[in-house]
């Protein structure tokens, strides 16, 4: 943990519980303690994102935790899905290729494995697409 920040550290922390829960836990108490804004609701989604998705331990939500997250991080399902709805030919499984070939944004941040991207990332690469797509 020696060199990273307060917040890496916090996110450090949460994936090793994320990838073995049975093993490690998290101290909640962590994201009071060192997390604001952005960084705060970006954990508490993807906590609620792991609870829903990996475990399955909340199998029929009857209400959304976190009220506006979804408007500031994007998963590759809701990149994908954010670049249809603004009529760009775009899947999870084509955003997946073209990422592992770099053809679309680095991620904003990466926990487990799993990239993130910020809105306006989002929105700028589908600015730029529809810029391109006029070109060709």
């Amino acid at each position: 943990m020696k060199g990273l920040t307060d917040v890496e550290a916090v996110f450090l922390k949460l994936a090793w519980f994320f990838e073995a829960p049975e093993q490690e836990s998290f101290n909640i108490g962590l994201l009071y303690r060192h997390l604001d804004n952005e960084w705060l609701e970006l954990a508490l989604e993807l906590m609620n994102q792991f609870f829903r998705e990996d475990t399955y331990l909340i199998q029929n939500p009857t209400n959304s935790i976190l009220r506006e997250t979804q408007d500031h991080c994007f998963n590759q399902k809701q990149f994908a899905d954010f670049l249809s709805e603004h009529g760009l030919n775009y899947d999870k499984r084509k955003l997946n290729v073209y990422y592992s070939r770099g053809k679309i944004p680095k991620a904003d941040v990466e926990l487990s494995g799993t990239p993130y991207w910020s809105k306006s990332t989002v929105e700028g690469f589908c600015k730029q697409e529809k810029e391109r797509l006029k070109m060709d």
